[in-house]
């Protein structure tokens, strides 16, 4: 019969809360409560080549039309320095300047994430996370509190921070709070200075080796062409169907016009019987209808 810690290892097992995708993505993603907040503690580390940028940059479009309710959720070319046909769209529409058309821009607008190594020191909401080194991607905010522990202000005499550093870089606090329904990340931050395992040479190693070359997710494969984003992103806004519909549309009044321009058809008019010429006189009857049997 299982023991009672097995049972209960079971049931954990099956009654835990999942985070969906990280099995398959190597990507941590925070467990949110019902009301949508989560806290976690996690720790910033290199690139799998230490010697290289510890984060990159990648845009995306993330949005749902509001005709036909179709969502586009693509990553952006432009994050490769190259022409996406969804930016060109949109830059076109702000050149109007009507309002419309910038709000719609604004609808569907590109936004910037970063993305690098983490280990999980602590994560209340799927502690089967903890101890691994993940993939995190994050936006601007809590890049800014990066970027403000590296660069503090002079006057305060706080200590540069290299959030990135297992010798002396720091936790993160992770705080997810929903404010007026909208994620926000005011409440996190880095903790005092300190090593990573307790400064243990060995242990900082096996976590380092474990990192993942990030650089692979800004990898040109990793992205659709020009032609599959335009195909989708006419086929999300229903532009496809629209210009189709104009096509027949158009087609019916060419179709309209030929008929008017062309010259109506005149019939001739029958050609009346032949009239009998009686060529008798007034009191000849039989005249008369010899010439009718004659004709």
């Amino acid at each position: 019969m299982m023991n009672f810690a097995n049972l209960l290892s079971q049931i954990e097992s099956v009654t835990a809360k999942k985070s969906y995708g990280n099995e398959d993505t190597g990507f941590w993603r925070p467990t949110k409560d019902k009301a949508g907040n989560a806290q976690a503690v996690i720790r910033f580390l290199p690139n799998k080549n230490i010697e290289d940028v510890p984060f990159v940059r990648r845009y995306s479009h993330s949005f749902k039309d509001p005709i036909t309710q179709r969502w586009y959720i693509e990553k952006s070319l432009t994050t490769l320095g190259q022409q996406d046909y969804i930016a060109e769209v949109n830059g076109e529409l702000w050149n109007t300047g009507l309002d419309e058309n910038k709000e719609l821009a604004r609808s569907r607008k590109r936004t910037l994430k970063f993305i690098s190594n983490i280990l999980v020191i602590k994560d209340p909401g799927n502690p089967a996370n903890e101890g691994q080194v993940m993939k995190f991607e994050y936006g601007k905010k809590i890049f800014d509190k990066i970027v403000s522990a590296a660069k503090p202000e002079a006057d305060l005499g706080e200590e540069p921070v290299n959030a990135f550093d297992p010798k002396t870089g720091a936790d993160f606090l992770y705080k997810q709070t929903v404010v007026a329904g909208f994620p926000n990340y005011d409440q996190s931050k880095f903790s005092s200075s300190k090593p990573l395992a307790s400064g243990n040479d060995a242990k900082i190693k096996e976590i380092l080796d474990r990192c993942h070359d990030i650089n692979e997710e800004v990898a040109p494969d990793k992205f659709k062409s020009y032609e599959e984003l335009k195909k989708k992103f006419l086929w999300v806004t229903g532009a496809e169907q629209k210009a189709a519909a104009r096509k027949e549309y158009d087609s019916e009044l060419d179709e309209l016009a030929k008929i008017a321009n062309e010259k109506p058809v005149v019939a001739k008019p029958a050609k009346s019987p032949p009239v009998a010429t009686v060529a008798a006189s007034d009191d000849d009857d039989d005249a008369f209808f010899r010439s009718l049997v004659e004709e």
